[in-house]
């Protein structure tokens, strides 16, 4: 076999983009497993009249971009927010509705001083009523939240509905002594929810209950209000507590950049019990929050399902008129602030990996396989 010729200049290269303003063109690719040669000019993609202009998929490129940026890189909150609204709109529609995913948690809110959050909350989710409609119309909500740049944990609600004075009632006309209490159309009440994370030192433990302290005043603040003992916290043997359901801990090393991949995962089995629970018929059980999740994650499979999705919403947004490629590229150099780095370091690990079964050892400690 003669040896393969090496690459040769283009006439023509690409502009440089930045994450924030993507540029868009024609690209060699991978064409029924041949190299199919790139135009010498630009393609002027806006001037078709038949594929809409690129900006429309400026937010899941964006997204896209980041999550195949470098392997060990922390997430943003949109790599993180479309990947899990997907899993939520593409549920059959009568199981759709049982499932809100609220907008990622800010930072701007989760890193403060609790003195300053009534002031923060009223500027940010008090004027913000898609927010709101996700806790009033959702029997489960999910609400990824980024306490610290790149640091994400996960709250999970299973919501009720409260008790409203019935709208029918005419105190002139009515022999009632009080007005009637019928039930709410909305959800208004949380029976059982929980913030998880997979990390189990007193950093972690402290830090999630002051996510906690902040959600609680959010949601009171707006008149949504917790059952007695709604917060999910299992205690296992020889007093060890961790917030329910039980997630594998991060392996050595990823506990950093891994925390919005692992969000994801937990979205997506947790939403799958909620359309097993739809499909067999049944109801909300505590099993919900009392089961534990799988004992194994691959992070590096979670995050190409997760560049996947980004992908196929890109190619939707562009009403179809679009497909996936393969861009051959030795480094990477459109990330605005960073110097050039290779982009072998988007490989996954070969390091050993360790699954996890809880409460498996004298101690209560899980214990990997």
């Amino acid at each position: 076999m003669p040896p393969r010729r090496p690459f040769r200049a283009r006439p023509y290269q690409p502009d440089v983009g930045r994450p924030d303003f993507p540029v868009f063109s024609r690209a060699t690719i991978l064409d029924n497993g041949l190299i199919g040669e790139k135009p010498r000019g630009k393609a002027q993609l806006e001037a078709s009249r038949h594929i809409p202009s690129p900006r429309e998929a400026e937010n899941d490129v964006y997204a896209l971009n980041s999550l195949q940026l470098r392997r060990e890189w922390a997430l943003e909150p949109l790599s993180v927010q479309i990947p899990i609204e997907y899993l939520r709109d593409n549920l059959p529609p009568d199981a759709r509705k049982l499932v809100g995913i609220a907008i990622c948690g800010s930072p701007y809110i989760f890193s403060c001083n609790h003195d300053v959050i009534d002031r923060r909350t009223r500027k940010l989710y008090r004027v913000w009523p898609e927010f709101w409609e996700t806790f009033r119309t959702s029997e489960y909500v999910f609400w990824p939240i980024e306490v610290t740049k790149g640091y994400f944990v996960t709250a999970v609600f299973h919501m009720e509905k409260g008790v409203m004075i019935d709208p029918d009632y005419d105190p002139e006309n009515d022999p009632f002594d009080s007005p009637p209490i019928v039930p709410s159309p909305e959800y208004s009440v949380i029976g059982a929810w929980s913030i998880v994370d997979g990390q189990r030192s007193e950093e972690a433990q402290e830090r999630l209950e002051h996510v906690r302290i902040c959600i609680e005043d959010i949601l009171e603040w707006e008149g949504i209000t917790f059952d007695d003992d709604a917060f999910m916290v299992h205690e296992g043997r020889d007093g060890e507590q961790w917030n329910e359901p039980w997630v594998p801990p991060p392996n050595p090393g990823e506990e950093e950049w891994s925390s919005g991949i692992r969000a994801f995962a937990l979205v997506r089995q947790l939403i799958q019990r909620v359309l097993d629970t739809y499909c067999s018929q049944g109801e909300y059980s505590e099993a919900f929050f009392r089961q534990p999740t799988c004992g194994w994650i691959n992070v590096d499979q979670v995050r190409y399902e997760m560049m996947g999705i980004c992908a196929i919403n890109s190619i939707e947004d562009m009403n179809w008129n679009a497909r996936l490629a393969v861009e051959c590229i030795e480094s990477i150099t459109t990330l605005e602030g960073h110097e050039p780095f290779r982009a072998g370091l988007l490989a996954p690990s070969n390091e050993e990996k360790e699954a996890y079964i809880p409460e498996s050892d004298i101690n209560g400690n899980p214990v990997a396989l």
